[in-house]
């Protein structure tokens, strides 16, 4: 199987998405609150999905989220736990969080002890 790059722009409900298989480089950032969370998140869900299944290069992801909303948070963790899951690579997970902002770093923690995956956290 060969998984493609997916990109999308960030609106004002949904946030900016990379997945590039080739450089094992994503990226989720802004604020995700979409109206029909499954709409926009299967393609992604899936996406990660087949990397868990197929993937060769170890993952960076990116989560640059200055808010999400409950639903997102719900899929954000279905992302994590399939990540976490007996893999032939490595996942880090570098979670940027306004120094402000104790929810969001909070809720990286709470992925982080969920699922065992390695977070680096970075304040902005």
């Amino acid at each position: 199987m060969i998984l493609r790059k997916i990109e999308i722009k960030e609106h004002i409900d949904t946030p900016y998405v990379l997945l590039d298989p080739e450089t094992g480089i994503c990226e989720i950032s802004g604020k995700s609150y979409p109206e029909d969370i499954y709409e926009f998140y299967t393609q992604i869900v899936d996406w990660f999905e087949d990397y868990s299944l197929n993937g060769k290069k170890d993952l960076v992801i990116n989560m640059r989220l200055r808010y999400f909303n409950s639903s997102s948070q719900k899929i954000y963790n279905v992302i994590f736990e399939k990540l976490s899951d007996d893999v032939t690579f490595k996942t880090t997970v570098n979670w940027y969080y306004d120094e402000e902002d104790e929810e969001i770093l909070e809720n990286g923690k709470i992925f982080e002890g969920l699922t065992g995956l390695k977070f680096n956290y970075i304040p902005y």
